[in-house]
């Protein structure tokens, strides 16, 4: 007996037996002689081996910021590291071995390549308590020579392959002058990430009296900023963090400046939920006492991040929470992050009696930072930021998190938030802070339609992986980097 599948009926095997499929050859059935098949035009074009000759390798030179298995928030890097990996580039991380967060030693991340896609490499650096001194200068150095060092040793036992781009970030200028002195040795192209524009912003972390740190910045200031200029002289494409850095960049540079693009840092949007909408469903209808009742059962919280360096800072928050006391409005501020002057704050929080009250968390992880900013309404600015950071990194996430921002200084970030309708300027003063802030606290509908305009605001310009998308994609056009599949 025939076999079935030789039964002229089965269409199964009469479907074989009429297709031609896109891998034969002049009219060769795939049933018929497959040795007669050119078995070469079947690679199909996700294959690695047809996309090696567009894959590059870029170095990170970092040794400031978080790295994976931290616990503390991702920092600018780590999203573009994300990036390159995502667009099939290979990926290297070069840090330091101490935390400058923590100041602390810190650990190679497990696992980094299997949950990442890139790895990360620890450079032997000295530790150090201030952020203003020598030991942190020394610290620096110190990681720009072992990172030289152990990149030539690796590329001549071929532990290591040559890198195409190496992205280094300003601040340190030392580490932006290894990494040049690098690429000009392995003819390799220079990115640099401004992350801060210094001088000023060590200014308040300069220890000691006000006359002795004046004295202290006149000598250390114009050699930071004459060393920066230099590095900014170096590299063939810059990107800035915020607009005004990037207009502090093209007065430092000659007239030919290198290609430079505007790339803030941003915040993961999925990391917090969407801001509820105010629904009344009765118009009008004991609007006033339900108001009362909730504003005396739920305070109106007020998210303050970031490290506190200045002490005007701590007296204009104290001041702040007795003047929104004498008034009556239940409020609670939230104060996430280090600093200076956080440990004097956490003396004087206790001490405040009212309806105003100050609480203060200290350095936390960053599933517990994400819990505090989800459970507030509003945020404020201090002007201690805003007069050193054009775009505060934690702006990004008070805005992801739909809270309302008071900002208390004029500039890029005011704008921003004023034309996206997502917040209110006030001077940096108790009473026009409070005066902007009680209103606000017992108008539940208004709170709303701040919080949906501020993470519109934050969908539409602040999603930090669109952002490191952007910015891949600009620099592969720029230098001829060929985007790639990933695998």
């Amino acid at each position: 007996m025939p076999h079935r599948n030789h039964h002229p009926r089965n269409y199964r095997r009469n479907y074989r037996r009429n297709y031609r499929g896109k891998n034969s050859r002049r009219g060769n059935f795939r049933r018929n002689d497959f040795s007669r098949i050119d078995h070469s035009i079947e690679i199909e074009p996700w294959l690695p081996e047809q996309q090696l000759r567009n894959r590059k390798i870029i170095w990170l030179v970092d040794p400031l910021s978080a790295i994976p298995g931290e616990g503390l928030l991702p920092s600018r890097t780590w999203a573009l590291a994300r990036a390159f990996v995502a667009a099939g580039h290979d990926v290297i991380w070069w840090t330091s071995s101490f935390s400058h967060a923590r100041r602390i030693a810190r650990t190679p991340p497990r696992n980094i390549v299997e949950e990442e896609g890139f790895s990360v490499r620890l450079i032997a650096s000295g530790g150090y308590r201030s952020y203003f001194s020598l030991g942190r200068f020394a610290s620096h150095r110190k990681f720009a020579r072992g990172f030289e060092t152990q990149a030539l040793d690796g590329l001549a036992s071929g532990d290591l392959k040559r890198p195409d781009l190496l992205i280094a970030t300003l601040p340190p200028s030392s580490t932006v002058d290894a990494a040049v002195r690098l690429a000009n040795k392995l003819d390799a192209e220079v990115l640099l990430d401004v992350d801060e524009w210094w001088p000023e912003p060590l200014r308040p972390m300069i220890p000691g009296p006000e006359w002795f740190a004046r004295l202290l910045a006149s000598i250390t200031f114009p050699i930071i900023a004459r060393k920066q200029k230099t590095s900014l002289h170096s590299v063939d494409v810059i990107f800035a963090v915020s607009q005004t850095i990037r207009d502090a960049v093209l007065n430092s540079t000659a007239s030919p400046s290198p290609p430079i693009k505007v790339i803030p840092t941003g915040a993961y949007l999925q990391d917090y939920p969407r801001p509820p909408h105010f629904i009344d469903h009765v118009p009008g209808s004991r609007h006033e006492q339900s108001v009362s009742i909730d504003n005396a059962q739920n305070p109106f919280s007020i998210a303050v991040a970031g490290d506190i360096d200045q002490k005007s800072d701590i007296f204009l928050l104290t001041d702040l929470a007795r003047v929104l006391s004498d008034k009556g409005i239940h409020a609670v501020f939230h104060v996430v992050g280090g600093g200076r002057w956080m440990p004097r704050l956490e003396t004087a929080a206790p001490l405040l009696t009212g309806s105003c009250t100050i609480q203060c968390h200290g350095r936390v992880d960053r599933s517990r930072y994400v819990g505090i900013l989800s459970g507030c309404q509003a945020a404020l600015v201090l002007p201690g930021r805003l007069n050193h950071f054009p775009l505060p990194v934690e702006t990004s996430d008070y805005a992801a998190a739909g809270l309302v921002l008071f900002l208390t200084h004029k500039g890029e970030l005011a704008d921003m938030v004023l034309k996206a309708d997502a917040g209110v300027l006030a001077r940096a003063l108790p009473e026009p802070l409070a005066a902007a802030i009680g209103p606000l606290a017992t108008d539940p509908q208004q709170i709303a339609r701040f919080r949906q305009a501020s993470r519109k605001l934050a969908e539409t310009f602040l999603d930090r992986e669109k952002l490191a998308a952007q910015a891949v994609v600009w620099l592969e056009s720029l230098a001829e980097l060929a985007p790639v599949n990933p695998l």
